[in-house]
């Protein structure tokens, strides 16, 4: 265990301690407020060891390669998630858990996709316009893909205050232009991150570079979204195909593409606060720069039509345990998977929190747990979870049964042990709570 928390703090490289305090987070989720004080199950048990797994095995044939990438074979399981390597033409990615790994490949077509935009003529031209615009000064400030990863309401303010510094020395009055053509520039982004079926927030920076660099062209020399995809539409309407998601995050990257930032925060304000969402969590929850704008649009919506739910507020409250990117989505799954579960499976009740976590409750008094993992080992933590969800007690709530809904799957001896203690597991649970848009609508 020291080991484990060393790895935490700093002694193994930064990727490796990030897969593994991730792992630890999920694992306090289960309940377990601290993991030095916290007691073992009754019976002495001889743990799983989690090690390393080959990708070939464990994943399914159209995730192993495709153009331009191809995994790593070496698969390092943590014992809840499983952290991946992808090589490409374009750099190494990582990626914790099977979601964040779709999206990494996703992103790897769209980077591919944004240099066949830079090889056509309309680019070319474009190019050349925005070389001479009166705005060229503002490309370095705009373009650069640390300063804009996020684009997160947090960092509007610093964002703006770079507009107030270049205007400065006599450019006063040009102010509210740049601010107009900046956001113009955003809008222009999102645009193609929608067409390529990508987060524009992402905080993949060879991602950023390409759309910056794409959408300086759109943005500065006029050339616009549908000219520059004319060329590749066959391979923007595939990337797109490839990740049009569940009915909910398709709405949701129609707000997100059609919304600014602030406007978002404005926009989400307004949802919690219906929810009745008490304004200092608000505040809090939208100060936390884990969240982007899509991971915050997203948990929120999910909430918002869970409708007729009681304590909704409490799950936002719990999201504000999020210190980093890999934390925010893990509570963006788990918010559309306990939504999958209202609207596929049966209506919850009321929202109940429990440590770090929050669990649903049922008219007909079943608890429901969601967790977004990839493969759950027998380890200390499950041991320690399973035993405080089988003996959980929600005052003045009788509990018939218990369900912990999982997207990956556990090991037999973990199923086992859980299936002992009177828990009932569903795997592979995006199959039920997150199901695939069948169709995309015809003005795709």
């Amino acid at each position: 265990m020291e080991q484990v928390f060393g790895l935490c703090c700093g002694r193994y490289p930064t990727t490796k301690r990030v897969a593994l305090c991730l792992a630890l987070t999920i694992g306090s989720l289960l309940f377990i407020a601290d993991y030095c004080r916290a007691q073992k199950s009754d019976q002495p048990a001889e743990y799983e060891t989690p090690g390393i797994l080959d990708a070939y095995e464990i994943l399914p044939s159209e995730l192993l390669e495709g153009k331009n990438f191809w995994m790593d074979r070496r698969v390092v399981s943590y014992g809840l998630n499983n952290h991946y390597t992808i090589n490409s033409h374009f750099g190494k990615f990582e990626a914790n858990g099977e979601d964040m790994l779709r999206m990494r490949q996703q992103e790897i077509r769209a980077i591919d996709g944004l240099r066949e935009v830079k090889k056509t003529s309309a680019f070319g031209e474009a190019f050349k316009k925005a070389a001479t615009s009166p705005l060229k000064g503002a490309q370095a400030l705009i373009t650069d893909p640390v300063a804009t990863v996020k684009g997160i309401p947090k960092g509007i303010g610093k964002f703006f205050g770079r507009i107030g510094e270049m205007t400065k020395g006599g450019r006063g009055d040009l102010e509210d232009s740049y601010t107009k053509e900046l956001i113009g520039f955003s809008r222009v982004k999102r645009q193609y991150a929608y067409k390529f079926g990508v987060d524009v927030y992402s905080s993949n920076e060879v991602l950023q570079k390409e759309l910056n660099s794409v959408s300086w062209a759109g943005f500065a020399g006029g050339m616009t979204v549908n000219v520059a995809m004319m060329g590749i539409k066959s391979a923007s309407n595939a990337a797109y195909l490839a990740v049009k998601g569940t009915q909910l995050t398709y709405g949701m990257n129609k707000i997100l593409l059609g919304t600014s930032p602030e406007d978002l925060q404005k926009l989400n304000r307004k949802i919690m606060e219906k929810m009745g969402v008490r304004e200092s969590v608000i505040k809090d929850f939208q100060d936390n720069p884990a969240y982007s704008p899509r991971h915050t649009t997203i948990l929120v919506h999910a909430l918002a039509e869970m409708q007729g739910v009681k304590n909704r507020e409490q799950f936002i409250r719990q999201a504000l345990h999020a210190e980093y990117e890999d934390e925010a989505f893990l509570y963006q799954r788990m918010a559309e998977m306990l939504h999958g579960y209202h609207t596929e499976v049966k209506p919850i009740k009321e929202i109940i929190p429990v440590r770090k976590f929050v669990v649903g409750y049922t008219s007909d008094q079943t608890v429901v747990a969601t967790f977004p993992i990839d493969l759950l080992y027998w380890i200390e933590l499950s041991d320690l979870g399973s035993a405080a969800l089988a003996k959980l007690d929600l005052t003045g709530r009788p509990i018939k049964k218990t369900e912990i809904w999982v997207t990956g799957s556990l090991t037999p001896r973990t199923m086992k042990e859980f299936n002992a203690r009177g828990l009932i597991i569903k795997e592979r649970a995006g199959e039920v709570l997150l199901p695939p848009l069948q169709e995309v609508p015809q003005e795709e």
